[in-house]
């Protein structure tokens, strides 16, 4: 398969992953982490702002229509869409370090559960400020566990435009 119709086909994969798979944990956990944001911010800080967006967008558009779904349809599309912008500006904005990606995952996922409790205190979505916290330091663990693949991959997909990869380099012949 050629490049441009693999990267979408594998970001697809993996948001219907992000989004299936804490469903399947148990119920006693007491916070489930987002791993929709760990796709979304990957795909943000590799290829840029506009692939950040895109992706943001597809996986916030899952989110809503999965059961339990989201209460105003289309936020979530919105929220994701807003979380991979700004990873994308990140990464031309922020000199890079290994912090970063853990970093930019913190706060976009303190974004969602902020933006979260403010539609559950505007009537619209249930969210509790004790699950949004301990949803925000499980999204942050995921993220130190699961960025690095994830960004490796999406380095990969994103080809040379994407997040400098350091080769050696090679002694010119004289």
């Amino acid at each position: 398969m050629t490049a441009p119709v693999l990267a979408p086909l594998v970001r697809g994969v993996l948001l219907l992953v992000a989004v299936l798979l804490p469903a399947a944990l148990p119920g006693w956990l007491p916070a489930r982490p987002d791993l929709v944001v760990l796709v979304v911010v990957a795909a943000g800080l590799a290829g840029g702002p506009v692939t950040g967006a895109l992706v943001g967008v597809a996986g916030g558009w899952l989110l809503d229509l999965v059961p339990p779904g989201a209460a105003p349809l289309g936020a979530g599309a919105l929220l994701h869409l807003a979380v991979g912008g700004l990873a994308g500006t990140a990464r031309r904005l922020v000199p890079w370090s290994a912090a970063v990606p853990v970093l930019v995952v913190l706060l976009a996922e303190t974004g969602v559960q902020a933006v979260r409790l403010v539609l559950a205190a505007a009537g619209t979505g249930a969210a509790r400020p004790g699950e949004a916290l301990g949803t925000i330091a499980v999204t942050a663990l995921a993220g130190v566990l699961f960025l690095p693949p994830l960004l490796a991959l999406e380095r990969r997909l994103a080809g040379p435009r994407g997040l400098p990869v350091s080769r050696p380099r090679r002694r010119s012949a004289r």
